[in-house]
């Protein structure tokens, strides 16, 4: 064993030394060394990697930051990779100040790393493969010198996993921990006359050992970069009174940027992480107080009684109110019962947003339905209700609430589980009006956050209880007869059609292997009903529930085989994709719209598979070929931020317009960070009207 663990290792010794001499040498063009590093000795089909385009500078001089400050340019990687890999953007250190006469840069001395994640296709066979960059700088001392340089890799493909290169640990290492982290910190800016006051909540700040804490934005021109941060610890974290810029607009520009905290330590120690500060008093949301909040959450949930999920739910309650009309007390107490389960439903889940939130977690609205388990027990729901509705067996006229079960007491606990019902199939829905009222209460304490909520869930049981309530409207209602029988199984199909849509959402969200474990379980659950309608007398009997519950048991252990996928590898592919609308879009990234509102106007649509406001108005708004001349004409770039999976970086940008869940449309200008919200329900005018406003 030990002879075998010493081959092994010289082998993988042996790798590794092959891998470093077929890399290609550095280009030095004599004020840059450059070089393209490999964190790993070899490529594995489907499993990112990182490398790093490694610079060592001729003492005196810099290269630049992502914003060069006064003057300058940063460096650039333009890739050429093999069909199917995908580079990241660069991962960017925190620079250093970089003074020049009466300006400031942003830059970096002596030697720096940019790491960069490449994303692997499965498909790629074992070999060897090559990955070229041409990398662009602009180096500088007291003069300026534009440089560039070819470089590869070249690389093995085994489906071996894959060694760390000894010798570039280190490189890596110490490039990510200048990164900057981000840690969620809440911060927010004021614009006085000649001054900006930027104010960041930051625990545990020991003042006494703070050294220095600098300000890098992103955005060029933001501030007088010369002009010195003036530092204040406050109550909570510290203050920057910082000089604003030639290209700072107080309504229309944002500080998105990097803090670098330096510390004594027994030496210098130095955290940096990002920060997203919205302006003081003002969000970029729409301006609502707590009345309209209420208003919008209220009107948010009548609307949801039309989403295809919850009609059929809805309508078989209403079916049980023919046939017990007659009592009319006993109807207004359902009604009541109904709303207790829609309301408290609708707290539940406000209850785990607001606390999980709190904990630090970037997730708003729908965040269940990003979670291939929730998902997966959903499916299974409807197939069981559609298989239900569709008379193919009864599992309890009390669990939905039909028929003669309203009229008695033991039919109250149907009611209150039609009304979870409802609210738990309504959760992939954004209604109107919705997105901004969750927006608003999710920036408040609890208790208004709750109120909105409690609102939301009035507003969607509202018409049922109105119903319950009427006589006039009860006696409009047809009279019984074998029609209610043919309408309950008319709505199996929506159920049907749900599940379906599920296993789609499931499929983006997981690829075939979860999507297999859902599908094995629905076999299960399809065999434990049939065996269940096949239940003997006596000792059968009970070996057949007793199996009926194993199968069942089997079916939801199979849903903890599904997990998420990376869903932050495959935002780093910035490939142009053909997606749902017909329009050519790329992944959002912060970076990535940056980099295009210097090019012409771009369109956000943030969106997610689960999200069936989202589908339809990609195909009745975005689809068309009129929209896409209209893009084409005016020169439009589209982004699409996926929210299927859980992303912090969208949850971020979700939160910068008061929004806390899917769809929402935004429409840059060129050149201007302040977007135009578009409504949630789009239309093919609604679009073509906005963009041709620009």
């Amino acid at each position: 064993m030990k002879l075998k663990r010493i081959i092994t290792g010289w082998f993988a010794g042996l790798l590794v030394l092959c891998v470093v001499s077929t890399m290609a040498a550095p280009v030095n063009s004599r004020n840059v060394e450059a070089e393209l590093i490999s964190e790993v000795s070899s490529i594995k089909p489907g499993e990112p990697f990182w490398v790093g385009l490694k610079q060592v500078i001729r003492p005196g001089w810099h290269t630049y930051w992502r914003n060069p400050g006064d003057s300058g340019a940063p460096t650039k990687l333009i890739w050429a990779l093999p069909d199917g890999f995908s580079a990241s953007e660069i991962h960017w250190p925190y620079p250093s100040r970089v003074p020049y006469g009466p300006l400031m840069n942003f830059g970096y001395h002596d030697e720096v790393v940019f790491p960069v994640q490449i994303t692997v296709p499965d498909t790629i066979a074992a070999g060897q493969l090559r990955l070229r960059a041409k990398a662009e700088w602009l180096v500088c001392a007291d003069i300026c010198i534009p440089e560039d340089a070819d470089l590869e890799l070249l690389l093995p493909v085994s489906n071996e996993t894959p060694v760390p290169i000894i010798a570039h640990a280190g490189y890596f290492q110490e490039a990510r921990q200048k990164l900057p982290v981000d840690i969620g910190v809440q911060a927010e800016y004021s614009v006085g006359d000649d001054t900006i006051s930027l104010s960041v909540v930051m625990s545990g700040l020991d003042a006494s050992r703070i050294k220095s804490i600098d300000f890098f934005p992103y955005g060029e021109g933001v501030l007088d970069f010369p002009k010195p941060q003036k530092l204040s610890i406050i109550d909570k974290g510290f203050q920057l009174d910082l000089i604003p810029g030639y290209n700072f607009d107080p309504i229309k520009s944002n500080l998105h940027g990097v803090i670098v905290v330096t510390e004594e330590a027994g030496g210098e120690l130095r955290t940096a992480f990002e920060v997203r500060p919205l302006q003081a008093g003002a969000t970029k949301s729409d301006e609502i107080n707590l009345v309209i909040a209420l208003l919008f959450a209220f009107l948010g949930g009548l609307i949801l009684n039309l989403m295809p999920c919850v009609f059929p739910v809805l309508t078989i309650k209403i079916l049980s109110l023919v046939e017990a009309r007659s009592d009319t007390g006993a109807i207004r107490t359902h009604g009541f019962v109904y709303v207790f389960g829609v309301v408290s439903s609708f707290l539940l889940i406000a209850a785990v947003l607001i606390a999980l939130r709190a904990t630090g977690e970037q997730i708003g609205w729908g965040f269940q339905l990003q979670s291939p388990v929730v998902v997966g027990l959903l499916i299974y729901l409807f197939v069981v209700i559609g298989l239900n509705l569709s008379g193919y067996f009864e599992f309890g006229l009390s669990l939905m609430g039909a028929g003669e079960g309203l009229v008695n007491r033991g039919g109250y606990s149907g009611s209150f589980f039609t009304g979870v019902l409802a609210a738990v199939v309504a959760a992939p829905c954004t209604a109107p009006f919705m997105g901004a009222a969750i927006g608003y209460a999710l920036t408040r304490d609890a208790i208004t956050s709750l109120a909105v909520f409690t609102s939301l869930g009035l507003g969607m049981a509202l018409p049922y209880l109105l119903l319950c309530f009427s006589p006039a409207l009860l006696d409009r209602l047809p009279k019984p007869g074998p029609w209610m029988e043919t309408l309950k199984e008319i709505f199996a199909f929506p159920m049907f059609a749900a599940a379906v849509w599920l296993i789609w959402v499931l499929n983006q969200q997981n690829g075939s292997d979860g999507l297999l474990a859902i599908l094995s379980g629905l076999l299960l659950i399809g065999f434990a009903i049939w065996l269940s309608k096949r239940q003997r007398v006596g000792a059968g009997k009970w070996v057949s529930r007793l199996a009926v519950l194993t199968l069942s048991v089997i079916a939801l252990g199979l849903t903890g085989i599904v997990r998420s996928t990376d869903a932050a590898s495959v935002k780093l592919n910035e490939a142009a994709v053909d997606n749902s609308s017909g329009l050519v879009s790329e992944p959002y990234s912060p970076e990535r719209l940056e980099s295009l509102l210097a090019i012409g106007p771009v369109f956000v649509n943030f969106t997610a598979a689960w999200c069936i406001t989202c589908k339809v108005n990609d195909l009745v708004a975005l689809s068309s070929d009129k929209v896409r001349a209209v893009f084409e004409m005016k020169n439009v770039s589209y982004l699409e931020a996926d929210w299927t999976n859980e992303d912090p970086v969208i949850t971020r940008a979700l939160a910068e317009y008061g929004r806390s869940g899917v769809p929402l449309y935004l429409l840059y200008a060129k050149g201007n960070s302040s977007a135009r919200i578009l409504p949630q329900i789009l239309t093919e005018s609604i679009v073509i009207e906005a963009i041709e406003a620009l």
